[in-house]
């Protein structure tokens, strides 16, 4: 932390105790603020609070704003799992031939042979990257390795459920439509919200603070609250051991995404959810269509592969920094509902 005193006005410190005028710095400073607009303040006080270490802003405003993230990602599962009802009503009713126990019905049974992979796919993305970083030593190629090495376990593990689920054995039609059972079926597989890490803004608790707007006596005017006082010096030991791990886990966070976490607009984790569920719909029924299609069965596979891998390598540790997270939102948007519509096209459901 910077050794700068903490009751001095940021134009203070950036011009220095010992200024070249021969004004005191009493006198000198609330001039130099009358000068200074409202937004420059403001400007002035964030990069020093930065310097030091802070962030301005308002932890529970905070959790308030990416809260949307969560029950956007609920408000997106409800409409989508609708959408099948209501865009593609069977002229007949027609249920799923599959001989479903009686303690597993429809839905359920697909929704949690999708989650059961998708676990195991998640618990194997360490030694994945493990086993990458052994084979290639530099940091590129071992996080390119590692992508590639997840997106094609992510893809068999989509494949291994549609097999799972018998979904080509007992669909009702020999070629895909969404008046087969089993475009409901894949569909039902598909749905499924990722799990996202929410300790992330936690890591920002006690650095966010609210500084004081600049008083006629700047001297008087901290910028910082005054620190906790521990009731005794092992609890102060504790005390700085959490946040040195936190710090230790910010700038992990902040290596991945390039800037702070609590810089990232809040609507962009919502894009991200929205985009997640849209991509996991369009691959699995992509992969639906290539188990009944023999000419086109690879052609399919290769284009679900290739548009995953698309997105993994842009939201890659390395990769994510240099482009942004709010260009990746963005470019995972457009590829998402090129792959949602690909999807529905394949199973005559785009006319």
């Amino acid at each position: 932390m910077s050794s700068m005193p903490l009751h001095s006005s940021p134009e203070r410190m950036r011009r220095g105790e010992s200024g070249s005028t021969s004004r005191s710095a009493l006198n000198r400073v609330p001039e130099d603020n009358e000068s200074l607009s409202e937004s420059e303040w403001e400007l002035e006080e964030e990069l020093l609070l930065e310097e030091q270490g802070f962030y301005k802003g308002s932890y529970k405003r905070l959790v308030a704003f990416y809260t949307l993230a969560p029950l956007t990602a609920l408000a997106a599962f409800a409409l989508l799992a609708i959408l099948p009802y209501v865009a593609y009503r069977w002229p007949k009713p027609n249920p799923p031939a599959y001989p479903y126990p009686a303690f597993l019905p429809f839905p359920l049974l697909e929704i949690l042979a999708s989650v059961a992979l998708y676990s195991l796919t998640h618990i194997l993305r360490n030694p994945v990257y493990t086993f990458s970083a052994a084979l290639v030593s530099l940091p590129l190629p071992a996080t390119l390795l590692s992508t590639i090495l997840q997106t094609v376990l992510s893809i068999l593990a989509r494949l291994f459920t549609l097999a799972l689920l018998l979904v080509h054995r007992y669909a009702l039609y020999a070629y895909p439509t969404w008046e087969d059972s089993a475009f409901r079926r894949v569909w039902w597989a598909a749905l499924r919200v990722g799990r996202r890490r929410g300790r992330g803004i936690a890591l920002y608790r006690d650095v966010l603070v609210t500084p004081s707007a600049p008083a006629s006596d700047p001297e008087r005017t901290p910028l910082l609250p005054p620190r906790r006082a521990a009731p005794d010096p092992d609890a102060e030991i504790d005390q700085d051991l959490e946040q040195l791990v936190a710090l230790k886990a910010r700038e992990e966070l902040e290596d991945v995404f390039g800037l702070p976490l609590i810089r990232i607009p809040a609507f962009i984790p919502c894009l991200q959810r929205v985009n997640s569920l849209l991509l996991s719909i369009g691959l699995f029924l992509l992969l639906g269509a290539a188990q009944f299609s023999t000419s086109l069965r690879w052609a399919l596979v290769v284009l679900a592969t290739a548009m995953h891998l698309l997105l993994a390598v842009l939201h890659a540790p390395i990769v994510l920094p240099r482009i942004g997270v709010q260009s990746a939102a963005y470019v995972g948007a457009v590829v998402s509902l090129g792959v949602f519509f690909t999807g529905l096209a394949v199973w005559d459901g785009v006319s």
